[in-house]
């Protein structure tokens, strides 16, 4: 028979028993603590993966450089359609979760994800030939289709494993998946540079084995208690989906609400423009990713603390937007100054055809602090489905706006066309952050 879930308010009380009463020092210590795991294997894997296409686009062409970076584009955004929210269903829920079936919920939500994805990512390669010259390339080959499809599948694998790790405080785990990952993908690609194979088939290996391995590896590393055998067979794995299916699918519709953008562009850039560009595009929206790192982390850290508890949402929130907001500008007027010769990692090529580019995806910054804000607050609300609607009109509108950008200008309209759309939609949902941060949760207007 299962034991009842602990809510979220009985967990918080027998942490205080075993730990005595929480205080702010206890709570901001939390926060911080939380943030620097979140921060730490994006930030590893970050600098790596610099150093990685750093070796890459030096030693590879641009065109093989295009396809490998339309392949792993295309495999994220799959995986953010096919993961049905149970990464961020892991994230908030699984630390409340009773030992005993958080390895079962675990390995059920990665076969139900995978399973998924492996199915979008097959259908991708039977309508390749219509989806633009990088996705052709892919697709015309059968051993680069297969990388893409098992690459597909392990992004989203590796996706869930990241969360639980941070659901149930096991930040070390995610921390060494991440940088194994990374470094195996720069063995492979030195291997293959000496072995004289320089193509986007081997990108593709490297970029889908890295990932299948770290995973392989690192399992051991979340030490979650087994399984008991009653919670083993198909009943409860079928009862486990249907007690947090719906939960999970409400992450969902907000995650693709809010994330499907960063996701959306570069294959927006596959379908419009050639492989060359494709790879200027990436490289820049790589450094721009690294660089707006942190005050994106703030703003998940917020989430992830005020997950089960509101009344921390306006005290945390005072912390993490001025934070962002500095942050952000910062980061924008560093980048306008230096974004030819933070590209010039990647060869001169790169540094004279993308800085453009970047020069415009950074300064969707601040906007995006908004906007992270805005899913923070409406998920530690729980009126998912209300953000869900808000952020969605929103994100179609951002998309609308590289789409056309992209048509009519090319490569910069693309940029420029997302940057102005995303200044437009923070400006319809600052008031919202805005009267969270001056007042509780509980005093705001719904």
């Amino acid at each position: 028979m299962k034991a009842p879930r602990s809510s979220p308010r009985n967990a918080d009380a027998e942490i205080e028993l075993a730990t005595g009463p929480t205080t702010p020092a206890k709570q901001r210590r939390q926060l911080f603590s939380t943030f620097g795991y979140l921060i730490a294997t994006p930030g590893a894997t970050a600098i790596l993966g610099l150093g990685y296409w750093a070796i890459t686009t030096r030693a590879f062409s641009a065109r093989d450089v295009g396809i490998a970076a339309a392949a792993v584009s295309t495999a994220a955004f799959l995986a953010l359609i096919g993961s049905l929210g149970i990464g961020t269903l892991l994230l908030a829920e699984m630390g409340s979760m009773e030992p005993g079936i958080r390895r079962s919920v675990l390995a059920s939500g990665t076969a139900i994800s995978g399973c998924c994805v492996a199915l979008l990512a097959v259908v991708t390669i039977a309508l390749s030939p219509f989806l633009g010259s990088s996705l052709r390339a892919i697709g015309s080959d059968p051993v680069t289709a297969a990388l893409f499809v098992g690459g597909a599948i392990a992004t989203v694998a590796v996706t869930t494993f990241d969360s639980a790790a941070i659901g149930v405080h096991r930040g070390p785990a995610q921390l060494a998946r991440g940088i194994l990952a990374s470094l195996l993908k720069i063995a492979c690609v030195g291997v293959l540079i000496y072995v004289g194979r320089r193509t986007s088939a081997g990108l593709l290996f490297a970029w889908a084995g890295g990932l299948a391995a770290s995973l392989a590896i690192c399992q051991s590393f979340m030490h979650l208690d087994r399984t008991p055998v009653g919670e083993r067979h198909i009943g409860a794995r079928i009862a486990l989906a249907r007690r947090y299916g719906r939960l999970s699918l409400n992450h969902h519709v907000l995650n693709l609400s809010i994330n499907s953008v960063s996701y959306v562009l570069p294959v927006i850039a596959t379908l419009l423009v050639m492989p060359q560009q494709v790879a200027y595009f990436s490289t820049a929206q790589l450094v721009a990713q690294v660089v707006l790192m942190v005050p994106y982390l703030l703003t998940l850290t917020l989430f992830v603390e005020t997950s089960s508890n509101e009344q921390l949402l306006h005290q945390h929130l005072r912390r993490t937007l001025p934070l962002g907001f500095a942050a952000c500008l910062a980061i924008v007027a560093a980048v306008e100054f230096a974004a030819p010769i933070a590209l010039r990692l990647f060869g001169a090529v790169y540094s004279a055809h993308g800085s453009t580019a970047l020069r415009l995806l950074v300064l969707a910054g601040p906007s995006y602090v908004v906007k992270d804000h805005y899913v923070a607050i409406r998920r530690a609300q729980g009126r998912l489905t209300h953000g869900a609607k808000v952020v969605a009109l929103a994100t179609a509108a951002e998309t609308i706006g590289g789409a056309v950008g992209g048509v009519f200008w090319g490569l910069t309209g693309l940029c420029a066309g997302w940057a102005v759309a995303a200044a437009l939609e923070a400006l319809v949902l600052l008031p919202v952050v805005l009267g969270v941060f001056r007042h509780p949760p509980a005093a705001e207007a719904a």
